[in-house]
C-alpha cells in the first residue's frame, strides 16, 4: 500500500504546485470569457491584397482620423500633435494635447473634442486653450480613455476602454479577459451617465446622425454593438469579425459603417479564454519564456450597413508593427492611420461585394 500512498503525495504535490502558480503571488487574474469564433464567411472577404495609392509622413501614430468642419482629415499623433490635411495634400500641426491623443471629434459648434489616453476627455476653445470635461483616474472615474462622437444635441459618447488598464497596458487586458469596458454619455448639461458597462474592452465610437444609434467596438469579443443613447437599448450589428475591432466610422454619404481592425484573430490564445486555470498557468510559462507570436497584423478594414452586412472589404500589406486601427472614406479614397504606424495612407474604394444589396 506504500506505493498508493506515494501516488496520492505526489499527486497532491503536484497540485499544490499549480495551485501557487496558478493562484500565488503575481498570478494573473485570469476571467472566464469566450467570444465567438471567426465566422467563415468573414474570413473569405480578406484574401486579395490592394496597396495602397498614397503614402504620407512620417505621421507615426495616428490613432485615429476624422474629417472636420473645416474640409480637412484631422489625425491624431503619438508624440500628442493633432495634424490637419488640406484636400491639397498640406499636413500642419493644428493642436498639441500635452499627452495622448487617440479619439477625435468635433462638436455641433466646431470644436475639437479629443479622447485624450493621458489627459481624459478634453476640448480645444477657440482661444486655443484646452478645456478638461473629464479627468482620469482611478476606477470608478476614467481609466482609459479611448474613442468618442459627438451627437448633434452636443452630448458626447465616450468609450472607457478597460477599468483596469490604463493606456499602454492592453495585452494585460486581453490576457487576463476581463471585462471592465464602459461607455459614458456627457450631457450638454453636465451630467453624466453610464451607457454600457462589462464590455471587453470597449474602444471605437461612432454614430448615424440620422437615427441617432451609436456604435461601439468591444474589441476583445471582436464584435460591434449598437446602443440607443437616449434608452439604452442594445443591440448586436456584427459578430465572429476575422480581426479585433478598433475605431469606427460612420459614412454617412453611403450610410456604411467602417471597422478598422488591427490584427487578426488569435486562436491560439484565445482557446484558453474560457479556462481561466489554465489561461493563469500559461501566463506563468511565458512570464519565464516570453510572449507568444502573436497573429499577423495586415491592414483589414470591413464597411458594413446598419444590419451588420458586409459591403466593402480592404485587405492591405502586413508591412508595419502594427495594422490599421483607423480606416476613413475621404476625398474619394480610403485613409488609414495606425497606433504603432509611420505613415497615414491612402488606398481606392474597395469595390462593392457581390453579396451587397443595393439599397
Amino acid at each position: 500500500m506504500r506505493w498508493a500512498f506515494r501516488l496520492l503525495a505526489g499527486v497532491a504535490a503536484l497540485m499544490a504546485v499549480l495551485a501557487l502558480l496558478a493562484y500565488g503571488p503575481g498570478s494573473m487574474d485570469a476571467r472566464r470569457f469566450d467570444p465567438t469564433p471567426p465566422a467563415p464567411r468573414l474570413e473569405a472577404l480578406f484574401t486579395d491584397p490592394a496597396e495602397p495609392e498614397l503614402r504620407e509622413g512620417p505621421l507615426h501614430g495616428a490613432e485615429d482620423l476624422e474629417p472636420g468642419p473645416d474640409g480637412r482629415l484631422h489625425a491624431s499623433l503619438g508624440d500628442g500633435r493633432v495634424m490637419a490635411r488640406s484636400p491639397g495634400g498640406d499636413w500642419e500641426e493644428v493642436a498639441h494635447t500635452g499627452g495622448r491623443p487617440l479619439g477625435l471629434a468635433f462638436d455641433p459648434e466646431g470644436r475639437l473634442v479629443v479622447a485624450d489616453a493621458l489627459r481624459g476627455l478634453i476640448r480645444l476653445e477657440p482661444d486655443g486653450d484646452w478645456t478638461t470635461i473629464a479627468e482620469p483616474g482611478a476606477y470608478p472615474d476614467l481609466v482609459f480613455t479611448d474613442d468618442l462622437t459627438v451627437l448633434a444635441d452636443g452630448t458626447i459618447i465616450l468609450s472607457d476602454a478597460s477599468g483596469r488598464y490604463g493606456y499602454g497596458e492592453y495585452l494585460e487586458s486581453f490576457w487576463e479577459g476581463e471585462q471592465t469596458g464602459r461607455v459614458f454619455a456627457f450631457r450638454p448639461g453636465g451630467g453624466r451617465e453610464v451607457l454600457m458597462d462589462g464590455l471587453a474592452f470597449a474602444n471605437g465610437v461612432t454614430h448615424d446622425p440620422q437615427s441617432g444609434e451609436v456604435f461601439i467596438a468591444e474589441t476583445w469579443a471582436a464584435r460591434v454593438l449598437a446602443v440607443d443613447p437616449a434608452t439604452a437599448e442594445k443591440r448586436i450589428v456584427i459578430d465572429g469579425l476575422p480581426g479585433y475591432p478598433d475605431n469606427l466610422h460612420w459614412d454617412d454619404e453611403e450610410r456604411l459603417l467602417w471597422i478598422a481592425m488591427p490584427s487578426l484573430r488569435s486562436g491560439q490564445l484565445e482557446f484558453f479564454h474560457p479556462r481561466p486555470f489554465l489561461k493563469r498557468l500559461l501566463r506563468r510559462f511565458t512570464d519565464v519564456f516570453g510572449e507568444p507570436d502573436l497573429p499577423d497584423r495586415p491592414v483589414m478594414a470591413l464597411a458594413v450597413d446598419r444590419r451588420g452586412e458586409p459591403v466593402r472589404a480592404l485587405l492591405g500589406p502586413a508591412d508595419g508593427a502594427y495594422g490599421a486601427t483607423t480606416a476613413v472614406p475621404w476625398e474619394g479614397r480610403l485613409w488609414i492611420g495606425g497606433l504603432e504606424r509611420e505613415t497615414i495612407d491612402a488606398y481606392a474604394i474597395p469595390e462593392r461585394l457581390e453579396s451587397a444589396s443595393v439599397r
